[in-house]
């Protein structure tokens, strides 16, 4: 992403919260410390770099915001800005050498111009003495620096620093907004309505991206889907042959479940008259020969599926299972 497209999607994300920091810093009155705090996808980052390029950027245009084409933008969104200071947790935290390492730069001034900043993801994840370490220079900021910390659980955080900053809290964006997000990812505007079935982060909408792996998914689902309405052995070879190629980590396998079970309530809301358009598929001839309480019955077994998942048996035994009891149920046999 270059820094034109993050200025576009951090104000479709986050419009309201960056019209207030565009009139904070028009006004000179940012905050010298802020902790963003939410759960994660909600567009953080985005607004913690866009942050960088308003402080930084020589050409703010007359709504308040960075041109994103200067070589300061570029440099900021491509994580390359000597004066732009950014850590994340070395494995499960953020270790004391990285706090000292900070501690080091808060005490140097800025390579260029007159603003340093500095961004601390995973903020959260700090050892203690690491939070108290980096307490001191929140409470003693030296002019031109600004501090930003990013952390999806506030209360992980020592009440000192979280007292020191100013919290703002990323909230859910409307599904509205949500909508323009995933259009501008690359979404197509058939995809949009099961991506928002599944999720509202666009991180993890955006992951689901690599590789085209949210297509090739949501296609696997409905052809298995398609496999066991018409009784087929199919499903069995399918879950070899396609799912288990895709589930690699464990938030993959949960979300193909997610989505097998999205698509068996769309096969039981056509059975009882109400077109959905999660899937591209017409779902009204193979519905046919099934009655509601059978459809409804194969969708809590699929509804059950992710707590086998979450007590350590195999993706591909849960699916299996799953797939097997449900043909049962089809073909009148339980």
């Amino acid at each position: 992403m270059d820094a034109e497209e993050l200025i576009a999607r951090v104000n479709d994300l986050q419009p309201r919260l960056i019209a207030q920091l565009q009139k904070a810093s028009a006004s000179q009155q940012l905050a010298h410390a802020f902790l963003f705090t939410g759960p994660a996808g909600r567009g953080q980052t985005l607004v913690a770099d866009w942050l960088a390029m308003r402080l930084m950027c020589p050409n703010i245009d007359e709504d308040g915001q960075p041109d994103g084409t200067c070589h300061q933008c570029q440099r900021i969104t491509n994580h390359e800005h000597p004066d732009v200071i950014e850590i994340k947790p070395d494995g499960k935290s953020i270790k004391v050498d990285q706090v000292r390492f900070l501690k080091e730069e808060f005490t140097k001034t800025a390579v260029e111009g007159q603003q340093k900043i500095f961004i601390i993801n995973g903020a959260d994840t700090m050892t203690s003495s690491a939070a108290n370490g980096l307490l001191k220079f929140i409470e003693e900021p030296a002019p031109g620096q600004t501090a930003i910390l990013i952390a999806e659980n506030k209360a992980q955080l020592l009440p000192t620093i979280v007292s020191r900053t100013q919290v703002i809290n990323f909230t859910n964006v409307s599904p509205q907004q949500f909508k323009v997000v995933l259009r501008n990812m690359g979404y197509a505007d058939n995809q949009i309505p099961l991506v928002q079935s599944l999720t509202d982060s666009a991180q993890v909408a955006k992951d689901w991206l690599i590789d085209d792996w949210f297509t090739q998914v949501s296609e696997a689902v409905s052809t298995l889907a398609i496999a066991m309405l018409e009784n087929s052995n199919q499903a069995f070879t399918q879950v070899q042959t396609t799912c288990l190629a895709l589930a690699g980590e464990q938030a993959d396998k949960q979300t193909i479940l997610m989505m097998f079970a999205q698509v068996w309530r769309d096969i039981l809301l056509t059975k009882s008259g109400i077109q959905t358009n999660h899937f591209a598929k017409d779902w009204t001839q193979l519905v046919k020969r099934y009655d509601e309480t059978t459809l409804l019955a194969v969708v809590n077994i699929v509804l059950a599926a992710p707590q086998k998942l979450q007590k350590n048996i195999s993706f591909q035994t849960t699916l299996e299972a799953t797939i097997l009891e449900s043909q049962f149920k089809l073909a009148g046999l339980t």
